[in-house]
């Protein structure tokens, strides 16, 4: 999935890496951007090679109840509440549609995130993270149905007395895109303590610092207010800001009053799919990458290019998760090295981002895999190749055939098909530029506590379909579709905007 960025922040972290907005896709191979490696790793990892006698998965022999101290809950899991973000233009991430621009436009946008805050509204509370001066803005949507999902509003409205409800939350600390899945923190519970709140800080470095929608440009076309607070690689290239989204997690940890652990991985949320009892899905791609975790690697001579991953390179990452998260198997998905998005089958795999790369996530799993229920996985297939992935998703598809899961159940794959048809909506078709960073597919859905919350793109036969895939799955929820034509179009969905808070 691609996102929209451009970001630099200091992280309090070891690892000290910048984040780049989600939005943004990488137009060309990312550079070594001068991370500092990080610390010894020892006490969380090791092992005798990284399951390379599994190229499918890595796991451990179920951890004792001391060293179990956090679990992640599954999605599907009773919520507090969920945020999200509403998007701003103050820092020139999002704008006015304008002849040049390469996507919906920020008004299309804060109208879809609105409505997927209704949507979710209507059964969870939502607290809407909202910059001081877009508040009135947020009022004026709130109060009113969009052209797009009318119904949604008239749903909200209708909620029971005191269920679910959107409140805006004035956030003067700042934040710079609405990504909040990735620059947020995770919320755990602490099971060697009466399962207390924690959060664990996945050291958000702005999607591994890679150069996104800046390609090309020179520092008199940047706002200078903007290029002061961003982030450029060794070329010179131009990033987002990110340094108030990297304090994101901060503030969420002790608004809940969590204790925020720090990771030794680098990570996003959307990064990780999880299915609350043990079992992880993870990419190659976008976690053992050496824009994120140089620590993985053994790098001769600080040459990038040359970088090899080490054989415990996935044993490190599995310690790490089962230490914060309470995983004790990872399912490794291939991911964008091997078939970066856009270009096709053959891209050079590596610990640099292939030179055909497009999406800036490196290939989130949360856009190729979710779990419904422990043992059973929806998978993104492309059949038609209509988002230019039959590919990538058929590898996915068969990496996860025959798995099992961490407790030894064979899992289930259910195949959510994209659409065919996409980018109209409301009486809007976007043009090719403003599709050049779209999303398309079902599988970056919402679990809630009353609702899954589901893209719609307007392709009925298409959206009627990924509804029947998952309707079994779903329990006493409803399945709530959302035209999300502005939000797709940033190179996201309605999972990558939002973050649970377990009850």
């Amino acid at each position: 999935m691609t996102k929209k960025g451009n970001n630099a922040s200091t992280n309090p972290h070891a690892s000290q890496m910048p984040d780049a907005g989600r939005r943004g896709f990488i137009r060309c191979s990312a550079a070594w951007l001068g991370m500092p490696l990080l610390g010894n790793l020892a006490a969380c990892g090791g092992g005798d090679g990284g399951g390379a006698s599994d190229p499918g998965g890595t796991s451990r022999p179920t951890p004792s109840a001391r060293q179990a101290v956090y679990r992640l809950p599954a999605e599907e899991a009773p919520h507090a509440l969920t945020y999200m973000t509403f998007a701003s233009g103050v820092d020139g991430i999002w704008a006015p549609v304008t002849q040049q621009s390469t996507d919906a436009g920020i008004d299309r946008v804060r109208a879809d995130l609105m409505d997927v805050a209704k949507a979710i509204g209507a059964t969870e509370p939502v607290n809407m993270l909202v910059l001081p001066a877009d508040l009135d803005a947020a009022r004026v949507l709130l109060a009113n149905a969009s052209v797009a999902n009318p119904d949604l509003h008239a749903r909200y409205a209708a909620r029971a007395a005191g269920t679910g409800g959107i409140t805006l939350v004035p956030l003067a600390e700042g934040f710079n895109d609405f990504w909040v899945r990735d620059t947020g923190c995770v919320f755990v519970r602490d099971t060697a303590n009466g399962n207390a709140l924690n959060a664990i800080g996945f050291n958000f470095n702005g999607w591994g610092n890679a150069n996104t929608n800046g390609a090309g440009q020179g520092a008199g076309t940047i706002p200078p207010a903007i290029l002061a607070a961003s982030n450029r690689s060794k070329a010179g290239k131009f990033f987002q800001p990110f340094s108030q989204d990297s304090k994101v997690a901060g503030w969420m940890a002790q608004t809940n009053g969590a204790n925020l652990v720090r990771s030794t991985l680098t990570l996003e949320g959307g990064a990780i799919e999880f299915d609350g009892d043990g079992t992880a899905i993870l990419t190659e791609s976008s976690v053992l990458h050496v824009n994120r975790n140089p620590h993985l690697f053994d790098i001769p001579n600080g040459a990038i290019a040359h970088a090899t991953l080490l054989p415990t390179a996935r044993d490190t990452v599995l310690a790490e998760l089962q230490r914060t998260l309470g995983v004790r198997k990872i399912i490794w998905l291939p991911g964008t090295a091997t078939f970066p998005r856009g270009s096709g089958v053959g891209g050079a795999g590596g610990a640099s981002t292939p030179a055909g790369e497009s999406d800036i996530t490196n290939g989130h799993v949360d856009f190729y895999a979710r779990f419904l229920a422990p043992g059973v996985v929806a998978c993104c297939y492309d059949a038609s190749n209509s988002t230019g992935e039959r590919a990538l998703t058929d590898a996915h598809r068969q990496r996860l055939a025959g798995q099992t899961d961490a407790n030894g159940r064979p899992l289930k794959i259910v195949e959510l098909v994209p659409p065919v048809s996409y980018g109209t909506s409301a009486g809007t078709t976007l043009n090719e530029r403003q599709m050049s960073h779209f999303a398309a597919g079902y599988i970056n859905f919402y679990t809630c506590n009353g609702a899954i919350v589901m893209p719609k793109f307007n392709d009925a036969a298409a959206d009627a379909a990924a509804v029947a895939a998952i309707r079994p799955y779903a329990g006493n929820r409803a399945i709530v579709q959302v035209d999300i034509l502005g939000i797709a179009s940033g190179g996201g969905g309605i999972h990558c905007s939002t973050r649970e808070v377990p009850a």
